[in-house]
């Protein structure tokens, strides 16, 4: 947008405003129309979301953080109606289940700062209102799901029209149903036209309202994800076109909306962080409401609207507590730990290292002219695992914690991280810290080793550390392993009656089960002619684990990991990738 249009429309609005401020009541609208690509919608010069002011935008989360999420429908929807990303929400695919009630969504944060508000959630894709967010919406005044995109743009205006609502959101999904079905095209354009033409009649709507009673409505319009760049077909991975998303508003924005930053700490996606955030819709929604955003909620995104916090809050690339943001206004920044005020320190400072942080997960608060900007940082590393069967595994992390990971389902159970005790590893609690790898002998036998040379028996049927441990490893009862006792890594139980054991010196060992004895001829370095794909990464190595007989992973340091193939024995191409909530869903490492 040219700078003297933007100045006219600014005037234009400060005019109108003043003219209804002794009646003006806030009121909102969302609309959300699914799947749209930013570029394709500019190109289509369209009639109705061209009156509205526009900033490109990203969703998806911080690549390689804990924030980063996939790029598909439930995470989306859900981060714009919450404001965090899914690291706290905890929808990480489009068969999650229920949001994290910990951090409720704008109906619900509406509802519980005004009884007496009037909301209605309106959507084609009915996973929103019936799975994701089905707790937040029992509250509503009228909520209606699985129409036709028509239908919800009818009963949308018909809300505006003959209520006194206060929110209303609007999902739309018919273009990426066609991108599904056709990719980019004329189809695809066409169902991106039919939205902004249904955009047309709720603004009509709207603009009818506003003029008979005078209220002060904001219409934001955005979407949920982007798609493939080449053909348009899909979605859901991290690339520029996938999580490059829109927001559109109706009313003039602050600078966070309107003045893209170029030197923000993780020049990422061609500078695409420097951009608003997905998480920024929520709190601008909530603080047009008169619902000031607390520190307590720990919304990632700041306002749109009003006194602008500390901008572009983003992690280190490090596994060090350290926070980036960007600022242009003086005083100070509060930061919070957790709750606790820890350190305070000018706002054009742009950066802290919190070099008290905890192991694990810690949750920052930076507030700034009175509006909170959060980070949740997690330091959590995995420091060994335990193929139990075919269908779960155990992480065991380095702060006491552990993950049960369903394979079948493919994400952590819920209810994890737990505390690693004697109440949920009968014997083993005393161990925790000391843990560094383990492995399944068979249905009934597991072992688990120690950083100091010991190693457990775990009988898996009375679900309980067997008397009499822990034991030394020495040549008497691992025999040709002793003299590596304190070197061990990490183990992978393989095929037949092999075990692998990994040690720090980037070495490994193979070991039968059978001969109960370490094959003649070890250790032998890791290497890509003994372990292809490996051997670049042969002194990583933080532990193993078998998946099943076709497939291993091997997590290493920098929260990575490799895949595996045990049929093929090489590791597979693509990797190693980062664990974070779209590759590993709940192991809460990131």
């Amino acid at each position: 947008m040219h700078r003297k249009q933007f100045t006219q429309r600014l005037l234009l609005a400060g005019l109108v405003g003043l003219s209804l401020a002794s009646q003006a009541a806030p009121k909102a609208v969302l609309i959300g129309m699914d799947g749209t690509q930013y570029e394709k919608l500019q190109a289509l010069n369209l009639p109705h979301i061209s009156r509205f002011y526009q900033t490109k935008a990203y969703t998806g989360g911080v690549q390689g953080s804990g924030s980063e999420q996939a790029t598909v429908s439930g995470p989306g929807w859900t981060t714009m109606l919450t404001g965090v990303w899914a690291n706290k929400h905890g929808v990480t695919s489009n068969e999650s289940g229920l949001a994290n009630a910990q951090f409720p969504s704008v109906f619900k944060r509406i509802r519980q700062a005004k009884p007496g508000a009037y909301i209605a959630s309106i959507t084609n894709w009915a996973s929103i209102n019936q799975r994701f967010l089905t707790q937040d919406v029992a509250g509503n005044n009228f909520n209606a799901s699985g129409l036709s995109d028509q239908a919800v743009t009818d009963k949308a205006v018909e809300q505006i029209r003959n209520t006194a609502a206060d929110f209303i959101f609007v999902a739309l999904d018919d273009p990426d149903h066609a991108g599904h079905a056709s990719g980019f095209g004329s189809a695809y354009n066409q169902a991106i036209r039919d939205s902004d033409a249904r955009l047309g009649q709720i603004m009509a709507a709207v603009e009818a309202k506003r003029a008979s009673t005078g209220d002060d409505w904001l219409v934001l319009v955005t979407t949920d994800h982007g798609r493939e760049a080449t053909l348009g077909y899909g979605h859901g991975n991290q690339t520029l076109s996938e999580k490059t998303i829109f927001i559109a508003s109706n009313q003039p924005l602050n600078a966070e909306f309107s003045q893209p930053v170029g030197n923000v700490s993780n020049q990422g996606f061609g500078g695409l962080y420097g951009y608003a955030a997905h998480t920024s819709i929520a709190p601008t929604l909530l603080r047009h409401l008169g619902i000031e955003p607390q520190p307590q909620w720990l919304l990632d995104g700041i306002p749109l609207k009003g006194a602008l916090g500390v901008q572009k809050l983003l992690p280190a690339s490090t596994n060090q507590a350290t926070l980036n943001w960007y600022s242009t206004s003086g005083g100070m920044v509060d930061i919070q730990r957790n709750g606790q005020s820890v350190a305070t320190v000018p706002a054009a400072q742009q950066g802290w290292l919190d070099s008290a942080a905890p192991m694990g997960m810690t949750d920052y608060n930076l507030i700034h002219n009175g509006t909170p900007a959060a980070l949740r940082l997690n330091r959590r590393q995995i420091q060994a695992t335990l193929d139990w069967d075919a269908t779960r595994s155990y992480f065991f992390l380095d702060d006491g914690s552990y993950v049960r990971y369903n394979q079948v389902l493919d994400k952590a159970d819920n209810g994890y991280p737990a505390t690693t005790s004697d109440t949920s590893w009968p014997g083993l609690g005393s161990y925790a810290s000391k843990l560094v790898s383990g492995f399944s002998k068979d249905a009934g036998v597991a072992y688990l080793f120690l950083n100091d040379g010991r190693y457990l028996r775990y009988n898996k049927i009375a679900d309980k550390v067997d008397s009499g441990y822990p034991k030394e490893i020495n040549d008497s009862t691992w025999p040709g392993l002793g003299a590596y006792a304190s070197q061990i890594r990490a183990t992978l139980r393989w095929s037949g009656s092999t075990v692998y054991f990994f040690l720090r010196d980037g070495r490994y060992l193979r070991y039968n089960l059978t001969l109960d004895k370490v094959d003649a001829g070890y250790p032998k370095p890791v290497t890509d002619a003994l372990w292809p794909g490996l051997g670049a990464y042969a002194g990583q190595i933080e532990s193993a684990m078998k998946w099943d007989d076709t497939r291993a992973y091997f997590f290493l340091s920098g929260k990575r990991y490799i895949r595996y193939n045990i049929t093929l024995d090489r590791a597979e191409s693509g990797y190693p990738k980062t664990v974070n909530q779209s590759t590993w869903p709940g192991l809460a490492v990131q």
